[in-house]
């Protein structure tokens, strides 16, 4: 938009293919206008709208300044415009003569030679309410569903069935449920992270992020203190490896985490001054030495991030809707790859979930599993001592006394306990393949834990 608004010359009328992510997010909020802005810098129309009889413009109807400024040329009969796009019908089923007079005639569409501009909307939960894509301009449009086109490919039996659904999930992804307590709710999590950061570590997968999705955003910085505190003391790993993804951070540091999480590496061969390329290389060796393992976000990082390492995803705060549901599990199983979607339930939301479940496709694929409790074991005993520790650390950030995005040193911690060498030294022994991990699944206890970010947030 700014190249649009500020950048002399710049112009749209040429454009052929606009093509619009996550569309279905683009009709139900405005942007400031943003579609409608842009299809009237695509529009020859919209350069004659904007301006008056002495061929300067006005602002638009939005307060916007005008896209392209008009110049009268030296006969005053003309304007000075590069060659036009034609678009049939522009924005309002008209075209123009741009050899009258400096107020612009209309003449019929048909007589100009046209170039369409096609407009192409991809979303996995796409709406087909007419209402709403009216404002897209869409003219004849086709709508194509992947997962329909090979479902009929496949079973054209389960046709009437499939279309009774309206989302779906990818064709590789598993999906679980986990019924607790909301009291158990931590510790089943930090379960159902090791177990996966396990397997993680037998298919070869050692790089592998588990996504960690919450309800709000106080949720996931409460949360993700939480897990930070419980991973350093329970000695699997540093704190640094449970990264929190939100709108409190910056644009820059946002793009720095999903650099570490993607393993990329930013240029620092353009800065000048010395010492920011050498904090910035200190930066990246610290990256690579703490790669991040957990990223604990709210429906934020739902959509639009790409980040091929994810192998699974955790519902921590189950969504109330099957279209949050659907873009969440899209973070994981991408491109034909596998992936895990797990989902947290409290008492009392099984039957909430699985009637949210059935508006997408195949919902008896749900299968229920249990935690093991032998990977939390040895956390349990410092549990409360955790929670003391992050009752601190709120307090700290509260008084401004720690920042909000700041990594935990010690004094910040648990105080050090004999689990976190005897884990430390599990894990390890793990990685080279010399400790067999249990099957056994049991459900988990945990008396006298009062942590749940749904409370918080309430």
């Amino acid at each position: 938009m700014d190249h649009i608004e500020k950048t002399p010359g710049f112009t749209l009328q040429h454009l052929r293919f606009l093509v619009i992510d996550e569309a279905d997010r683009l009709v139900n909020q405005s942007y400031q206008n943003w579609i409608g802005r842009v299809m009237r810098a695509a529009s020859a129309a919209s350069a004659f709208d904007s301006c008056g009889d002495s061929g300067v413009n006005d602002n638009n109807k939005d307060g916007h300044s005008a896209v392209t400024r008009l110049e009268t040329a030296s006969d005053r009969t003309s304007f000075i415009l590069d060659p036009i796009t034609w678009r049939k019908g522009g924005m309002d089923g008209t075209s123009f003569d741009t050899n009258a007079t400096n107020t612009a005639s209309f003449v019929p569409a048909a007589v100009c030679q046209t170039v369409p501009l096609r407009k192409l909307l991809f979303s996995a939960t796409l709406t087909k309410d007419p209402q709403k894509l009216a404002s897209l301009g869409l003219v004849n449009p086709k709508h194509f569903d992947a997962h329909r086109l090979k479902v009929r490919t496949n079973n054209d039996s389960n046709n009437n069935m499939e279309s009774q659904q309206r989302y779906s999930v990818p064709e590789h992804l598993s999906e679980f449920m986990v019924e607790c307590t909301a009291q158990q709710k931590p510790l089943v999590l930090l379960a159902l992270l090791l177990e996966q950061y396990q397997t993680n570590i037998r298919t070869h997968q050692p790089n592998g992020i588990i996504v960690v999705f919450t309800a709000s955003l106080d949720s996931t910085h409460r949360l993700t203190r939480l897990l930070q505190i419980l991973w350093e003391s329970g000695g699997y790993g540093s704190a640094s490896s449970v990264a929190e993804f939100s709108s409190a951070l910056t644009q820059k540091q946002r793009g720095r985490l999903l650099r570490r999480c993607t393993g990329s590496v930013e240029d620092v061969t353009a800065s000048k001054n010395r010492n920011n390329k050498k904090k910035k290389i200190q930066q990246q060796d610290h990256d690579q030495q703490h790669p991040i393992s957990v990223v604990v976000c709210s429906d934020g990082m739902s959509r639009g991030m790409d980040i091929p390492s994810v192998s699974a995803v955790i519902n921590y705060d189950v969504p109330g809707f099957a279209k949050t549901y659907v873009h969440r599990c899209g973070r994981t199983a991408r491109a034909g790859r596998k992936g895990k979607a797990i989902s947290v339930l409290k008492d009392g939301q099984v039957t909430k979930f699985f009637k949210m479940r059935e508006l997408i496709d195949r919902p008896d694929r749900v299968n229920k599993m249990g935690v093991r409790k032998d990977l939390v074991q040895n956390i349990v005993p410092i549990y409360q001592s955790c929670m003391r520790s992050l009752r601190r650390v709120m307090q700290a950030e509260n008084d401004g006394e720690l920042d909000t995005i700041a990594p935990l040193t010690p004094q910040w911690l648990s105080i050090s306990n004999p689990a976190k060498r005897v884990e430390s030294t599990k894990l390890s022994k793990e990685r080279r393949g010399d400790v067999s991990v249990s099957d056994d699944e049991i459900s988990l206890t945990s008396s006298g834990s009062e942590y749940s970010s749904e409370e918080d947030s309430s």
